[in-house]
């Protein structure tokens, strides 16, 4: 395993699966996480260069039930703001004792960071629309332990792809495993990367994508992202697109459903949300455990 985790293909088969694995033994019965004292000598520094709730709490969290001292780097009162480079930021708090480094930026610029700084260890926690691999390590747990195991099952992604960091890395993560099938849905405008994709295949009607499927993935809208204002009309974006109870039984009856969060009821209705197919709460416990095993893993690298 290298020094860092830039990207989920950084991994292996045996490395996800181990660290998977490694993410179990810190939740307990009670659905809370055990807190050791592993790393009281280690400083963490999370750095978030775009909004973020989810990853940088359950990132911290994880770090403080390791025993590490964390920054949470403000950016908007950083040196940032006054116009200095990523580089010496971060080069700085490295000179400053800081080992490992969770970074979340609109461009990609981790590897080259990483290469800059050879001494400190770097964490991707969503970089543009490339790549977020703690949230494919958190999705791959979720369907495993919902499922026993992702052999052979049908997986649709549904909603605003071509802007989707999350994809990317999931499929990066899948292509490991023996799946049964990989679909892809969502209005055209926003899956113009998946109508032609190198793996699975691309299904505008929601409906039928839906069929026989096992694992459910929905997507919000990423406005932030595109290019220019998005013209779109929500309710026939709901009505072609929104993962709602009645649509669910289309799928297979114990389908699971995901959505990395935040949501807002666009793509997934409240009751659909609420059903006993959806695991969304389960995604975000194992946001924690699954970063508090990767930071293991990597600060004892």
């Amino acid at each position: 395993m290298s020094n860092n985790l830039l990207s989920i293909s950084d991994l292996s088969k045996k490395e996800i699966l181990d660290l998977i694995e490694f993410a179990k033994n810190f939740k307990t019965d009670d659905g809370s996480f055990r807190k050791e004292e592993l790393f009281p000598d280690k400083t963490v520094a999370n750095i978030f260069c775009e909004p973020s709730t989810r990853t940088k709490s359950s990132f911290e969290i994880a770090a403080k039930n390791l025993g590490c001292s964390v920054i949470d780097f403000d950016v908007a009162n950083s040196s940032i703001e006054k116009g200095e480079s990523i580089f010496e930021t971060v080069d700085a708090l490295s000179l400053m004792g800081v080992d490992l480094c969770v970074l979340r930026h609109p461009e990609s610029v981790i590897r080259e960071l990483a290469d800059y700084i050879p001494g400190m260890t770097f964490i991707n926690a969503g970089e543009g629309s490339i790549s977020h691999p703690t949230q494919a390590l958190i999705d791959l747990m979720t369907i495993i332990e919902n499922k026993g195991s992702i052999d052979d099952l049908n997986i649709l992604i549904v909603g605003d792809l071509d802007h989707s960091r999350v994809t990317s890395s999931f499929i990066e993560g899948i292509s490991n495993f023996p799946f049964g099938s990989l679909t892809f849905s969502g209005h055209p405008a926003m899956c113009s990367s998946y109508q032609n994709p190198v793996l699975g295949r691309y299904e505008p009607d929601l409906d039928l994508a839906l069929q026989e499927v096992d694992v459910i993935m929905t997507l919000r809208i990423q406005y932030e992202r595109f290019d220019n204002d998005l013209d779109l009309d929500l309710d026939e974006y709901k009505h072609s697109y929104q993962i709602t109870t009645e649509r669910l039984e289309m799928a297979k009856g114990d389908a699971i459903i995901m959505h990395p969060g935040p949501v807002n009821y666009i793509e997934i209705s409240e009751a659909a949300y609420q059903s006993e197919n959806s695991v969304i709460r389960d995604q975000i416990a194992n946001g924690v455990a699954i970063r508090m095993a990767v930071l293991s893993r990597f600060l004892s690298s």
